[in-house]
């Protein structure tokens, strides 16, 4: 990975973390944003509900008043009729004044002044009521021309009245909830504002009024009607700065949501990082299958004509190959290994396996790690896995390095479990350990192969240049195959067969195939 792709994904990677951590900080605010908003919509239903029982108590006690002046016997604003108008005034505590009017709503006489010829109102005459109902009885929003003077609520039948200040039906009511909240009482038949608290909007609650906001959490408005009578309340939130509505948030769901943000944002790091390790990166490809194989052709030395193949795995990383001497020793140590061995056995089958079946000369190697050395896991695998496809086990032979034999009992009941299955067992890499020669004392095995660093030295003044022929002789004193590892030049074929080597693999014969490009391959040389 170049320095680019490792400065896009630390950029990606912080753009990720600071995504992991605001996303549940800001789903918190949002969720503290409605928890208040709901809380708010129960407390203006709670206030409506206090005001609309509040409006109707206070016209129910005026209609009230109203009927008992209806009942008194007295002639009109006769004294035993004023002193009944004071009685009355005086029992209904909401009521201001009382009074009569003539057929043309001319005054006639109050509770308060007396007889019009007593007081200094002669010639008040009531306007066209603002609401009348269906059984004669009116009503008058505020009116100021009544006895003192003072802005009046009058409510009137056949001649005689009540007078009530439009407070009344605000002030006072139980507003528990919430009693900044803005209140308006609006008479529904006529669409009129009867009361409001200090500072409403009597326009902008009518406008709500008409137009039935529906219920909603986020609605600054509550509407509430009388089913008995034609009276409707309608409450508003009263405004709120930034940092009133800062102070009143729930902020309980605001630091659980930064708390869960910093948790993801944590886990995100990690998993992320995880995954961008050569590790995560690894594991990924495995679950993935992105392993390939290649086929490094194996001929004979004596009719340069192919044998086998050893199957060499390769990862597929974003369009290039990584080369097993990157990611083997990564996959040995995290305990990947033995998922790769098994990719490998699985393409090698899927690619090879019609082939092997018809030509059974021809094998192909898979190079095993310690682990499926020193136990009997990768056999058990094999076993089923060539019989499903009619592949003979001698086909499939065995590669195992020095490494493999660090459990040197283990190693060696396993490797005979291996031959005694059918497949040929080769040491790989050999003369490169420290105890390869022991190795060949302690196992029974079917071929070695000399690794190209000895090819390497063939026909060149180096001290390692005999090494190649000494390791064929001791084969041929043991009766095992030779198998020459990297053999590049036409001399260094010659040489290692005149010495007795059967076997060789390297460019100067081919380079590692497809399978496609190595059945080819034989074909060819099974026909020179």
């Amino acid at each position: 990975m170049n320095k680019i792709q490792r400065g896009a994904l630390a950029a990606l990677l912080i753009v990720i973390v600071v995504i992991a951590a605001l996303a549940p900080a800001g789903i918190g605010f949002l969720f503290a944003q409605r928890s208040q908003r709901q809380a708010e919509t129960t407390r203006l239903n709670t206030v409506a509900d206090a005001a609309l029982i509040r409006a109707e108590d206070v016209t129910r006690r005026l209609s009230g008043a109203l009927g008992e002046i209806g009942k008194v016997a007295a002639a009109p604003c006769s004294q035993p009729y004023l002193r009944e108008l004071r009685r009355i005034a005086l029992t209904h505590r909401q009521v201001r004044d009382a009074g009569a009017y003539d057929r043309d709503g001319r005054w006639q006489c109050s509770s308060l002044l007396g007889a019009v010829s007593a007081g200094t109102l002669d010639g008040l005459t009531l306007p066209a009521p603002d609401w009348r109902s269906r059984d004669g009885l009116m009503a008058w929003y505020g009116l100021t021309r009544l006895p003192g003077g003072e802005l009046s609520l009058v409510m009137g039948r056949n001649g005689f009245y009540v007078a009530a200040d439009p407070a009344l039906y605000i002030d006072g009511a139980d507003f528990r909830a919430g009693p900044a909240s803005g209140v308006a009482v609006i008479n529904t038949e006529v669409s009129r504002v009867i009361a409001t608290t200090p500072a409403t909007d009597a326009a902008a609650v009518l406008a709500v009024y008409r137009t039935a906001p529906p219920v909603r959490d986020c609605s600054p408005y509550v509407v509430r009607r009388s089913v008995s009578m034609p009276l409707a309340v309608v409450v508003s939130a009263p405004h709120q700065s930034v940092r009133q509505r800062l102070r009143t948030l729930p902020w309980a769901w605001l630091l659980g949501g930064v708390a869960a943000g910093l948790l993801f944002a944590g886990w995100a790091a990690f998993f992320i990082v995880r995954r961008l390790s050569p590790r995560g990166q690894l594991s990924d490809a495995v679950r993935r299958h992105q392993f390939i194989v290649a086929y490094q052709p194996i001929v004979d030395l004596a009719t340069r004509r192919c044998v086998g193949a050893e199957a060499l795995v390769r990862w597929k990383y974003h369009d290039r190959i990584v080369r097993p001497d990157h990611f083997i020793p990564l996959a040995e140590h995290r305990g990947l290994i033995q998922a790769i061995t098994d990719q490998v056995l699985d393409t090698v089958l899927l690619e090879l396996g019609d082939f092997l079946r018809h030509y059974g000369e021809y094998y192909v190697s898979v190079n095993l790690s310690a682990p499926d050395l020193t136990t009997h896991r990768f056999l058990d695998v094999l076993g089923p896995a060539i019989a499903r496809q009619g592949v003979r086990p001698q086909q499939i032979r065995i590669e195992a390095t020095e490494r493999s034999f660090l459990d040197a009992e283990a190693a060696k009941e396993v490797i005979s479990a291996f031959r005694h299955a059918g497949h040929a067992v080769y040491l790989d890499d050999f003369g490169t350990g420290y105890s390869s020669l022991s190795h060949l004392q302690n196992f029974r095995i079917d071929g070695l192969k000399i690794d190209k660093s000895f090819v390497d030295t063939v026909g060149q003044d180096a001290a390692s240049s005999s090494v190649a022929s000494h390791i064929i002789d001791m084969a041929a004193t043991l009766d095992v195959q030779v198998v020459a590892e990297g053999i590049e030049r036409e001399e260094q074929a010659a040489y290692l067969h005149a010495r007795g080597a059967q076997f060789g693999q390297g460019w100067l014969f081919s380079a590692p195939l497809s399978a496609a490009e190595f059945i080819r391959y034989a074909g060819k040389t099974r026909g020179a």
